[in-house]
Parts: structure tokens; C-alpha cells; sequence
């Protein structure tokens, strides 16, 4: 499909103007305020006629909003539902919940169009403002009004990192192959319309919480229970999990239950309880075509490991559990109908559709040490048979051409029309594009603010790796860029990422968010330089520890080469991985005069049996919410600690912190899920024991993230400023 813009005369005008030396003299270096104002499209959907869209629209991060949930840029509870008329563009709120605190989002139509399911916040029943649960909200498009279905919470997915309460709902009245999400795939949705009045929903027992709300305030919530307890001291307050023959029996706390809700009474009907496991793997529900059952596979929990034995295929989470398949009929209270697997199929793994003789298909293998998963078909009184070659067609998948640097929201049932939306450094953009006339129109801009700001130039720079490999980097400019002058150059490290060009490069996309947005370092004075930091295959080379500086520092020599570095005012940054990279690179050599590690891996083997910090309240199985185990595969660790101690040690950067003779700036949050606040407190407490200069911010409530709340995002940017500016030198203002 080829995309002609009307509009591209117009464009090309204003990115003239905005290139004029009067323009510029206007324009302004990017702020953090700048990026916390940014609005942010989380889902985009037709309307089943094409006529109207419905689009989620995330509000700035401002004062009075509640903050918390998750990391700042992707928390739904923070967006608002807009209708947009596809043909003139013409657009209403629906929802507004600035006042309150409170989000609306998932947004789903009815097949007739008439009505939009939502998840909400809203505080309708004297809950405190912004609400204390998520609930099922719907839109009437006769009459306006967005009434709730019930005060009973509905489970949903969490975003970011290892999402919990993962959901796959599929079928319904409105049939697709992929599940209805509550955004770009990211958020499974809890629910979906069975015809024109009655949606499926996937609800929780009583007295709990949504997992959008549930997972980082969970620790808080027990806190206070644990607390109470002490100051009573009529029970105990350990948390028990096991192994082996001590293995704990999971309760009754991890269950859901099926709901049908006939949104014209509000009237809600149970149709079964059945279980669920939040840390893998997924709820997976299919409504059959006729609508009138659907096939369950429930996850029960983790496969416990086995002594000497890897789980195969462990970085996908439906191998790492134990499935259980079976059928329900909608109706009132059914009970499940399990399906006695045999043998070859006693562990199933996804559900991939229903037949046209009303059979479900599904994959699945004998036992976990089995790598290979084979077909099955199974019937709705529990038969069971390995599925023939042929018995169902292969989906037919739409080859949509988009442009390179456009995001597919949503496409119309027509397949004529699809929705893409547009960031760049003037802004967000919806677009609606038509195959048949080959035309694209714009639907919405946001982030006008954007287009007011001094971004400076971007450069690809073209190096050798140590090894003579061809590479590129990243370098940022600051505004105001003096060719006769060498600048200070802040290092952003990721050990194993590769930059490809300019128009795609994740680390320095002007919409990133918080301290993440790289333009906002640049904009003080900085030069900031993503090299490539390619590491080998694991099996060709197991030590990533020693080969994570063969891309940095080649990539700043060739940056003083240039004339644009300073190589005497040289800092190094990094999270996440990147972190673990800030520390391996500091304990290889002194050439950098500062460094700011955030949320990194300092001790691999620590971290291999850590617990989440968050994972409190699980009864039994709070120690299966960790996954680090299968992050080990990135350092080159393909086996445990206690098989291969001496190879643990050596990629671990704590073993060699005795060579660290830069200033370091450590910086983690207490709830990180990757990484416990002990691998910052290691590292950091052995520069203290040899009175090396070194600081320790731990951020109380923070997640992995490090962006749970805009005042801990404004105090991690200015004191990574500031450490940078005590050591490297306050950059020369702009001239």
C-alpha cells in the first residue's frame, strides 16, 4: 500500500520555517517538563461499520493525578476515551477523568456499534478518589451515558516488565484470531462481546484487587496487615512457600470467575470459578463459533524443576507451567469439563483455534523435559487425538504495508482502511490511511508542544569494534552544536544492543520517556553517545563480562577522532543491563571520569535465586514470581550458580570491584522485579569498605522502571546532573 499525504506541501513549508534562524532563536532546549507533558495514544479501534473510532488517550503527567501503579508512561488508569469521526475527523470525549483521578481504557465495541465496553477507576460508590478497584464501565451511544456494570473488580493484566494476570480472550461475536487486547498487544482485555448485549468477562473473588492496582501496591497493603499483626501479637506473620514434597497447595486465592453481563439490565450471571496462576502464562478462553461454549486452557502453576535439568524453551512461559484444557458451556453456573490428556498431550501449551466439526486444537507434549511440542484436536466430551495434516486451514494474515516508521493500530473489517499513528519531533499523529484511493488523512495530532523545541542534530558515526567489526553509533548534539569546540560526552551502555540507522533507533526516539529520553542531556550541553555493543552468541563465547567495552570504546575514540569529544571529560550510563554494563565497564578501566549505574546487576549469582521485593501476600508460591533464572542466558550462564561458581564470578562485576577507581552514582528502586536493591547495596557498600567515592540513592515504592512517580523522575534527573556536572564539569552554556 502506498501512502501519498496531501498534506506533504504544507509539511515541508513548516519544517523550513521551523529551520530559519528566527525560528530557532524561538525554539527552546527540551525539557523534562516537556517530556511529562506528552500525551500518548494507548488504543485506537474501529467501530464494526468504520464509521467512528474510539481512541485512548493517555493525560500528561501533571499535578493531581494519582501515580504508583506502574511506570508512569504506560499506566492506563491515567487516559481518557475519545470518539472520532473517520470521515471528517470531528471528535468528543467521552469519558474525562482529570477531576477524579480516575482512567478509562480497554475500549471495545458492541457489533452493532451501539456501545463501547471500558475498564475504569472511577470512584462512582464513595471509594477514595482515584478509585480502589477496576470495574466494567459501558458507553451508550443513544444516550451518552458511561454506567458501571457492578462493583465487582475485574482481573486485569499488568504492563511492564513481567506482566502478571497475563489474559488471552478470543471469539465472540466480533471474530478475529488474535485476542482483544486492551492496547498494541501489550494488555490482554478481560472481556469480549458474545452479541450485541452480552459481554464475557473475566472477574475476581471478592475482597481482591486488579492487578494494574494490585501490583505494586500490594506490598504496601500488606505491609500495613503485617504491622497490625505485630502490634497484636495473636498471629504470625511469616509468609511459607516450599519445595519438593514441602510444596505448599496454592489456596483459593488464585481463582477468576467467568461472568456474563448483559449490559441493557446490568444484570451479571456466573458461569463458572476456575483457576489461574499470575506470574506465567495466561488465561486462555475461546468462544466457539457458535457461541455457545468456550475452551478453557487454565494455568495451575509452575513446573517444579527437576535436579540437573533445564526447562526447554524456557523463555516462553507457557513451557515453564502446567496447563490444564477443558470446556464450559455459557450458561449459569457450568461446571468444567476437564480433559483427560493422554499421555503424549499431558502438558498442554496453547490453544490454536476451533474446527469447523466443533473441535478444539491444541499443542502440547508428553512431559517438561520434552522440547517439542505436537497437535492435538480435543472434543467436547474429553476425546482426545493427535490433529491430522490438514483438518484445519492455515488463518489467513494480512500483509498491511505500512511506513517504516508508523505503528498499525487497527484496520476496518473491510480490509480497506487501517489506523496508524506517527511520533516524531514535532508530535503524535493518527492517521487513517484507504488502500482503495491511496490517500492518508490525519484524524488527531497531539504533542504540538513538541514542535517548539531545540532538539539539536543527531549523528549516525560510522566505527570499528575492537575487532574490526563494522558498527555504528548514535551521537546527540546539543542544541546551539559548536564544530570548534570538543564537548563532554555522556555514554549511554546496553550490553548487546546494536544501533541500525537513525530513523529506528529506540535509545534516542525523541518520544522516550522521563530520565530515559536521551535528548534531555543533550539539551544541557552534553554530547550523549549510543554505541553498538554487540555481544556473541552464548555458545560461541559464554563471557560477556570481558566483551561488553569492544563497541563503547572504540566508538569514543572515534568520537574525539571527529574533533566532537572532549577525551578527558568522558561519563558512562546505563540501566537495567545497562546498568550491569556501567558496572563491568568501570571495573575494566579508569577512562571514565564519572558514572550513573540505575537498577543494574552488580552479582549474577545473587541474582539467579532472588526473590521479587514485590512478591508479598502469594501464599506458597512467592518465590515463583522471580524469573531471573532465564535472564542468566544473557551473561553467557546456560548452567546454575552451584554447577559453575567460577564462571558466575567471572561475569559478575562485584568480583572485580576492587578496580573501580571512577566516582559512581548508583541509583535503584526497592520493588525492582529484575533486581533486588542488594545488588546496588553490594556494590556500593564494597567501594565504601575501600573508601572509594560512590553513591547510593535507593527509591522507596520504585519499580524496575525507576518511573513510578514524577517526583522521583525529577530527582533522578537532577542528581544524575548533578553528579555528572561535579565531575565531568558543568557543560558550557548554550551560546
Amino acid at each position: 500500500m502506498g501512502f501519498v499525504r496531501r498534506w506533504h506541501t504544507v509539511l515541508a513549508g513548516l519544517l523550513c520555517l521551523l529551520a530559519s534562524p528566527a525560528m530557532a532563536q524561538m525554539r527552546h532546549p527540551l525539557t523534562l517538563d516537556d517530556v511529562l507533558d506528552v500525551q500518548r495514544i494507548d488504543q485506537a479501534t474501529f467501530s464494526p461499520d468504520g464509521k467512528w473510532v474510539a481512541a485512548v488517550i493517555q493525560r500528561p503527567a501533571r499535578a493531581g493525578e494519582v501515580y504508583g501503579r506502574t511506570a508512569y508512561e504506560t499506566d492506563p488508569t491515567r487516559s481518557d476515551v475519545w470518539l472520532i469521526d473517520a470521515e471528517t475527523g470531528k471528535r468528543r470525549a467521552l469519558t474525562s477523568g482529570a477531576a477524579d483521578a480516575a482512567g478509562y481504557w480497554c475500549a471495545g465495541w458492541s457489533p452493532d456499534g451501539r456501545r463501547l465496553a471500558l475498564l475504569s477507576t472511577q470512584a462512582d460508590r464513595g471509594e477514595p478518589r482515584g478509585g480502589d478497584n477496576v470495574r466494567l464501565y459501558v458507553w451508550n451511544r443513544d444516550t451518552g451515558a458511561v454506567t458501571r456494570m457492578g462493583d465487582t473488580a475485574v482481573m486485569t493484566q499488568t504492563r511492564y516488565g513481567g506482566a502478571l494476570d497475563k489474559l488471552d480472550l478470543r471469539g465472540g461475536a466480533i471474530r478475529r484470531s488474535k485476542p482483544h487486547a486492551c492496547n498494541l498487544g501489550e494488555d490482554g482485555a478481560p472481556f469480549l462481546w458474545l452479541d450485541d448485549h452480552r459481554l464475557l468477562v473475566v472477574t475476581l473473588p471478592e475482597g481482591q484487587v486488579s492487578g494494574i492496582l494490585d501490583q505494586y501496591g500490594r506490598p504496601f497493603a500488606d505491609a500495613a496487615r503485617t504491622a497490625a499483626r505485630l502490634r497484636a501479637g495473636t498471629e504470625p506473620t511469616a509468609l511459607a512457600m516450599g519445595s519438593g514434597d514441602a510444596r505448599l497447595p496454592h489456596g483459593d486465592a488464585n481463582r477468576a470467575i467467568l461472568r456474563v453481563v448483559d449490559v441493557a439490565t446490568r444484570r451479571a450471571q456466573t458461569i463458572a470459578t476456575v483457576p489461574t496462576y499470575p506470574f506465567r502464562s495466561a488465561l486462555s478462553l475461546w468462544v466457539s463459533p457458535d457461541g455457545k461454549r468456550l475452551a478453557l486452557l487454565a494455568t495451575l502453576g509452575a513446573l517444579q524443576p527437576e535436579a540437573g535439568r533445564l526447562l526447554p524453551n524456557n523463555t516462553d512461559d507457557n513451557w515453564t507451567v502446567e496447563r490444564r484444557l477443558g470446556f464450559i458451556d455459557i450458561a449459569p453456573n457450568a461446571p468444567v469439563r476437564w480433559v483427560m490428556a493422554r499421555p503424549q498431550a499431558r502438558l498442554p501449551l496453547t490453544l490454536s483455534g476451533w474446527t469447523a466439526d466443533g473441535r478444539i486444537a491444541y499443542s502440547a507434549r508428553g512431559s517438561q523435559r520434552e522440547s517439542e511440542a505436537a497437535p492435538f484436536l480435543a472434543s467436547n466430551d474429553g476425546g482426545v487425538a493427535p490433529e491430522p495434516k490438514g483438518t484445519r486451514p492455515e488463518p489467513v494474515e494480512r500483509n498491511i504495508a505500512m511506513p517504516a516508521d508508523g505503528t498499525l493500530l487497527d484496520d476496518r473489517p473491510d480490509l480497506d482502511t487501517v489506523l496508524w499513528s506517527e511520533s516524531g519531533r514535532s508530535g503524535l499523529t493518527l492517521h487513517i490511511s484507504h488502500a482503495s484511493t491511496n490517500t492518508t488523512r490525519d484524524l488527531l495530532t497531539l504533542d504540538g508542544h513538541l514542535a517548539s523545541v531545540d532538539w539539536g542534530e543527531t549523528r549516525l558515526i560510522d566505527y570499528a569494534g575492537k575487532d574490526g567489526q563494522p558498527l555504528k553509533a548514535v551521537a546527540i548534539l546539543p542544541p546551539g552544536y559548536r564544530a570548534d569546540r570538543r564537548y563532554p560526552v555522556l555514554v549511554w551502555v546496553y550490553g548487546g544492543y546494536t544501533v541500525r540507522d537513525l530513523e529506528h533507533d529506540y535509545m534516542t526516539d525523541p518520544f522516550m520517556p522521563g530520565i530515559y529520553n536521551l535528548h534531555l542531556y543533550a539539551a544541557r550541553g552534553y554530547v550523549v553517545l549510543v554505541p553498538s555493543m554487540p555481544l556473541r552468541n552464548r555458545r560461541e563465547d559464554a563471557n560477556s563480562y570481558a566483551r561488553i567495552g569492544d563497541g563503547v570504546m572504540p566508538a569514543i575514540d572515534k568520537l574525539a577522532e571527529l574533533g566532537i569529544a572532549d577525551p578527558d571529560r568522558l561519563g558512562v550510563f546505563g540501566q537495567s543491563f545497562g546498568g550491569y554494563s556501567v558496572f563491568a565497564l568501570l571495573t575494566q578501566g579508569g577512562r571514565f571520569k564519572a558514572g550513573v549505574a540505575m537498577a543494574g546487576i552488580s552479582d549474577v549469582s545473587s541474582l539467579y535465586g532472588e526473590m521479587d521485593p514485590g512478591a508479598v501476600g502469594y501464599l506458597g508460591i512467592a518465590h515463583e514470581k522471580s524469573d531471573n533464572w532465564a535472564e542468566m542466558e544473557i551473561t553467557g550462564r546456560t548452567t546454575p550458580p552451584w554447577q559453575d561458581a567460577a564462571g558466575y564470578a567471572a561475569v559478575s562485576p562485584l568480583s572485580h570491584v576492587e578496580r573501580v577507581t571512577t566516582p559512581l552514582l548508583l541509583i535503584h528502586g526497592d520493588l525492582d522485579m529484575r533486581g533486588a536493591p542488594s545488588q546496588a547495596e553490594r556494590f556500593f557498600y564494597a567501594l565504601y569498605a575501600q573508601g572509594k567515592t560512590a553513591k547510593l540513592l535507593r527509591y522507596k515504592g520504585e519499580s524496575h522502571s525507576l518511573a513510578q512517580s514524577p517526583a522521583n523522575i525529577r530527582s533522578i534527573f537532577a542528581e544524575t546532573n548533578a553528579w555528572f556536572d561535579a565531575y565531568l564539569g558543568a557543560p558550557q552554556p548554550r551560546p
